[in-house]
């Protein structure tokens, strides 16, 4: 059966003919577990082509040499929606996007036809990998009108992540976590760093700059004046009150110490501080606010190493929790360091807290602590990434694998990479470079 022929079969529904045989039948039948993108039926023609206009016949040439660009593509498909003839022309595009890259705002109006047809997870489908925000803005609606609610707000909260003003964004993700039943949350963002204060002022280090400020405290660069060492000292907000948060965090670091880990230096729960190695680099989310993306190339030169580390942490029988790109630093360009252990759980248990954006839609909608969560952190992280680089040219066709890679991490939980294993493992197959 031809690659046009089965697509015919996803796309429209088409039923083999009588005489076709018995071969193809049972390769149709060892296809039944594939993910299928169900379509609305569109008229059959007797012959594929000899009723197409010419801008579905140069829609099949989108992403070659000689094909349409951009725009034309857009036009076309404009052109041809709402006529008889829209279902094969998104077919065409659809199509295309197996076999090659194609722009994701041609895919994004697809996924809109198909949308205005009645076929969301066709469109949805159509949108797989798209990290645009109108991509994910669609994509939201979509799971939302499913029913995917805890989905569909994963999906808004990437974008919130990204541009937290998003037209529309906010008010969707109030709807939606009032939905699955979440508590409010704070309108305004809690990780940005601010001027020092005198917060930590009995603490045995002289504060110098405050670096960063999430959730739990405020991370500020400090110097031990007796032995003139640098370090990280993190001042938790309400001092006293943090005790748990902060004696697992401690704990867990030292527990999981080794590779990848960032190192514990003191703590004081009574007072609310902790004191941690100084990584001078800092994270993934400082050197993409830089653009310093020299560090950041290439991928699997961190992400390997990072993979290892959620690996380590999973086989010991623990969750993270908390793998955003605040939480990924670089002592040196290949060697990451996971911090912030403060909401590690062991797996199977209920969560604490969380880090919008970058949480599974599984863990969103109450379910206990599993690797995946982190798994599909991780492949925020890696998102975040190439959203801020782009299109990768000094990747050639690694990004493509790379993109793959994400929409793995993020996808469903029984297609998401079970653990940091198996995660390291889909990794290799992404980097030429480090094996």
């Amino acid at each position: 059966m031809s690659m046009w022929q089965r697509l015919r079969e996803r796309f429209f529904g088409d039923k083999e003919s009588p005489d076709e045989n018995e071969a193809d039948k049972s390769e149709a039948a060892d296809r039944s577990d594939e993910p299928v993108v169900q379509v609305v039926v569109a008229p059959k023609k007797e012959t594929e082509d000899d009723e197409d206009p010419p801008e579905i016949l140069r829609l099949a040439k989108l992403g070659l040499v000689g094909g349409p660009t951009e725009a034309e593509a857009l036009l076309f498909l404009r052109k041809m929606r709402g006529t008889v003839h829209e279902a094969v022309a998104v077919s065409r595009v659809l199509a295309a996007s197996l076999e090659r890259n194609i722009p994701e705002s041609v895919r994004i109006a697809s996924a809109d036809i198909l949308a205005s047809r009645g076929d969301e997870r066709g469109a949805i489908d159509a949108l797989k990998g798209a990290s645009s925000t109108p991509a994910l803005m669609l994509a939201a609606d979509l799971y939302a009108s499913l029913g995917q609610v805890p989905r569909a707000l994963s999906t808004i909260e990437r974008v919130l992540a990204w541009h937290f003003d998003t037209p529309g964004a906010r008010e969707r993700h109030t709807r939606w976590r009032a939905a699955v039943g979440a508590v409010p949350v704070p309108k305004g963002r809690l990780d940005e760093a601010t001027v020092v204060t005198d917060a930590g002022a009995r603490a045995p280090y002289r504060l110098l700059r405050e670096v960063a400020r999430g959730g739990a405290g405020a991370v500020y660069e400090a110097e031990d004046e007796l032995i003139g060492q640098r370090v990280a000292f993190k001042v938790y907000h309400h001092r006293g009150k943090d005790r748990e948060h902060l004696e697992r965090e401690a704990r867990m670091a030292i527990q999981h110490r080794g590779p990848g880990v960032i190192r514990i230096l003191d703590a004081d729960p009574e007072d609310g501080w902790v004191s941690l190695e100084w990584i001078p680099r800092g994270s993934v989310r400082d050197l993409l606010a830089r653009g310093d993306s020299a560090l950041l190339l290439p991928l699997e030169r961190w992400a390997i190493p990072l993979g290892k580390t959620l690996a380590r942490i999973h086989e010991a029988g623990f969750v993270h929790a908390d793998v955003k790109p605040a939480n990924v630093l670089f002592r040196e360009p290949g060697d990451p360091v996971l911090g912030d252990f403060g909401i590690a759980r062991p797996m199977g248990t209920a969560y604490i807290g969380g880090s919008a954006g970058y949480m599974s839609p599984e863990r969103i909608a109450g379910q206990l602590s599993d690797p995946r969560d982190d798994v599909y952190g991780f492949g925020r992280v890696v998102e975040d990434v190439l959203r801020r680089l782009g299109s990768g040219p000094n990747e050639g066709e690694n990004w493509t694998r790379w993109r793959t890679l994400v929409d793995a991490c993020l996808s469903a939980a029984e297609l998401r990479p079970a653990s940091g294993t198996e995660l390291v493992k889909r990794l290799r197959e992404c980097g030429t470079s480090l094996h």
